[in-house]
């Protein structure tokens, strides 16, 4: 009979062990977030920032797992936020106006559980992916920061050098244009406006 395969180690697991040095905890996790990290800097600060602030954010975590709860919330939705912040301060340094909207599957991808969610997720994001690509420009930029980014309004308007009453329309408009986009689409959710401008 052929012993059971043990499951992977939990994140929180992972974070524990690297906040006491373990350096393959520590490449287990890399394993796991580096694609979303690197998308999100790409995406909000462009292919040529990214390489660094990905090696910044996760110097970072190996600074500070130790910082990490499990008791208020998930290592992801923690890690992910350090990654956020980090990805702001360099771009409030570089007091950025135009910043490019590239391809976002990878953003739009979870990590897969199995197979058959993979396929779903893709599909998913594809469909999400086209409904952005047809907004305008600045439409697709202020979605992305704050839907896909994580940014407060006022962090976009921060960083773009917008007016807060011009981030907002736009992504009011934004939202309102994805909505008829995937009006037929029952498995896609897209944010509610009111939950975006309490950030």
């Amino acid at each position: 009979m052929t012993a059971r395969a043990q499951p992977p180690p939990s994140d929180a697991s992972l974070a524990k062990r690297v906040a006491h040095g373990d350096v393959a905890a520590f490449e287990a996790l890399y394993e796991r977030y580096v694609r979303e990290v690197y998308a999100l800097a790409a995406h909000v600060l462009g292919n040529a920032a990214a390489e660094e602030t990905v090696q910044d954010v996760f110097l970072r975590l190996w600074e500070r797992a130790g910082q990490f709860e499990p008791s208020r919330g998930s290592f992801g939705g923690w890690f992910m936020s350090l990654a956020r912040n980090r990805i702001l301060d360099t771009l409030r340094r570089r007091r950025m106006h135009e910043i490019p909207v590239a391809e976002i599957e990878e953003l739009l991808a979870a990590s897969p559980d199995d197979i058959e969610g993979d396929l779903w997720r893709k599909e998913r994001g594809a469909r999400i992916l086209n409904a952005l690509r047809a907004l305008p420009p600045e439409q697709r930029r202020v979605l992305i920061l704050s839907y896909f980014g994580g940014l407060s309004q006022t962090a976009i308007a921060e960083a773009l050098g917008w007016p807060l009453g011009t981030v907002k329309k736009r992504i009011r408009l934004g939202l309102e244009k994805l909505r008829v986009s995937l009006a037929d689409e029952r498995d896609v959710v897209i944010p509610q406006r009111q939950t975006i401008e309490r950030r």
